[in-house]
Formats: C-alpha cells, sequence, structure tokens
C-alpha cells in the first residue's frame, strides 16, 4: 500500500499535492489516514533527529 500510494504521488507539484491532501481532508473519509499516515511517515524519516524533535514538539502543542 505504501509503495502504491507514493507510486501514484510520485512527480506531483507542491500545489498539487496540497490540492490532494485538502481534498482528502474535507472528504472526511478515514481511509485518507492511512495515505496521511504514509505521508507522514515520509517525511518524519527524512528529517534529521533535531528537525524531528522540533516536529514532535510542534504536533505536541497541538494536543
Amino acid at each position: 500500500m505504501r509503495e502504491a500510494l507514493l507510486m501514484n504521488l510520485k512527480g506531483f507539484s507542491a500545489s498539487q499535492l496540497k490540492q490532494t491532501i485538502d481534498d482528502g481532508i474535507a472528504s472526511k473519509e478515514e481511509t485518507i489516514l492511512v495515505g496521511l499516515g504514509v505521508l507522514f511517515e515520509e517525511y518524519y524519516n527524512s528529517l534529521d533527529a533535531s528537525s524531528q524533535m522540533q516536529f514532535l514538539q510542534s504536533l505536541s502543542k497541538l494536543l
């Protein structure tokens, strides 16, 4: 599933990705959470340890 999602989004511009994410969130379908989780994982894993901590601190402020 991860690979399929990433292949479907490969080559998307920032504006195309934003539209896809916005549409998914607006749909209120729980299945979009899986896709957003894959993007979250890819982004988180791309960060160095310091950036991960900053990201986690930002997230913790939302809770």
